[in-house]
């Protein structure tokens, strides 16, 4: 059985430390409020407030997002992206998106517009991945795709977009996705991306200019050429 790596982020951090900051956040928080009681309590109001509003709110919900996704390499098995609900499935592929190098960013809630993950390639080139949990014997429709298309442009400015599932496609749904710019990741790709390693767009055959440009920087094919 392969072992879970542990959590990066905020969730890595002991729970002492949690404890200590708190207490030197409420010791200071006294002091102010003794010393500058006015003050003191238009800052915090100011903060309630801030955070009750949609920016606070969401930039609360990109924070608690970031916490989740594990540092460093990761690898899912098939077994253990059956066993998450959608939210972390979503943390799942957002973690492998940057474990390929990409800038990805966890943006899936209500509302989303089709969007569970936004992504900014080496090109530059922005992309919409959603993803969809379902069970093995599951197929995403040609609805979905639809949907997908109708929003990955207009909505996110995005170049091309991405749907990741854990079942499969229908033929009416890999039919429409190419003829729309849209990439399909089924089981099978999954297991080759989550669990083997091969990068996303290798898998997807999606060029990528950035990592050509790496490739063929001075001195970079004598490099690696001379490996071996």
């Amino acid at each position: 059985m392969r072992r879970r790596r542990s959590q990066g982020g905020w969730a890595a951090i002991p729970w002492w430390v949690w404890g200590t900051g708190a207490l030197a956040v409420v010791s200071g928080l006294w002091q102010a409020a003794e010393q500058w009681p006015a003050r003191t309590g238009i800052a915090l109001t100011a903060v309630a407030v801030g955070l009750g509003l949609k920016p606070g709110r969401l930039a609360v919900q990109r924070w608690t997002g970031r916490s989740a996704l594990p540092a460093g390499p990761v690898r899912y098995s098939l077994a253990h992206l059956d066993a998450l609900d959608p939210r972390a499935f979503e943390l799942a592929v957002c973690s492998l998106l940057r474990r390929d190098g990409l800038t990805a960013e966890h943006v899936g809630r209500a509302g989303d517009k089709g969007a569970d993950v936004l992504v900014v390639d080496r090109s530059r080139r922005r992309v919409v991945v959603q993803c969809k949990r379902l069970r093995p014997d599951r197929r995403v429709g040609d609805q979905d795709v639809q949907r997908v298309n109708g929003t990955y442009r207009h909505d996110h400015g995005a170049h091309f977009a991405v749907i990741v599932t854990t079942g499969g496609f229908t033929a009416a749904a890999r039919a429409s996705g190419p003829r729309y710019g849209i990439h399909l990741v089924d089981r099978g790709a999954l297991e080759r991306w989550a669990d083997l390693g091969e990068p996303l767009y290798r898998i997807l055959r999606i060029p990528d200019e950035g990592e050509r440009r790496r490739r063929w920087a001075p001195g970079t094919w004598r490099r690696e050429n001379s490996l071996g």
